[in-house]
């Protein structure tokens, strides 16, 4: 299968529209899951959060800034439905990142342990957390500098997962 990339490699507006068109929002809504904190960190001194949670049946994940899901204002980045049904989803989303960068990121299935994110860049994956309302399988994140790739990175790909032994594992829908 042939993952989804939103127009170019740093789509910021495709990730806003598909959002919206998915019906997702940071914002809590009562037949939704709880939104689940993933991990969380810093990046040029902005602080970021991944989120998941169901909504309508579809996993929706989001990137957020200090306070959270909930906080007023939109999310950085969010979508719902990492599928191939409907135009405005796909397998994972792009969008603004903390402080100066840009993030890819989705979710993943279980025997996807790593990422190749460029020819000479690998990352690794994290399991979703069990007992949390979430699909069984596992996620990813990117954070990238807006001069990323650097020539240590190699040339930028469509993301691939792969599995522990490095060989290539079908996106799946979620």
């Amino acid at each position: 299968m042939k993952a989804f990339r939103p127009a170019g490699p740093r789509a910021v507006a495709v990730t806003a529209v598909a959002l919206l068109a998915a019906g997702c929002s940071g914002h809590s809504q009562p037949t939704q899951t709880p939104h689940v904190l993933l991990t969380s960190g810093v990046y040029q001194g902005k602080a970021w959060s991944v989120y998941a949670w169901q909504q309508g049946g579809q996993l929706c994940m989001e990137v957020d800034g200090p306070g959270g899901p909930t906080a007023s204002g939109g999310p950085d980045a969010g979508a719902c439905g990492f599928d191939e049904k409907n135009p405005s989803s796909g397998y994972y989303a792009s969008g603004p990142g903390p402080g100066d960068s840009d993030i890819n990121y989705g979710p993943l299935p279980s025997r996807a342990t790593q990422i190749r994110v460029a020819t000479k860049e690998i990352l690794p994956t994290k399991p979703f957390p069990a007992g949390k309302q979430l699909p069984t399988g596992r996620y990813w994140i990117q954070i990238m500098a807006k001069d990323w790739p650097l020539p240590a990175n190699g040339k930028e790909i469509s993301p691939k997962p792969l599995d522990a032994s490095g060989r290539q594992v079908a996106y799946q829908d979620f």
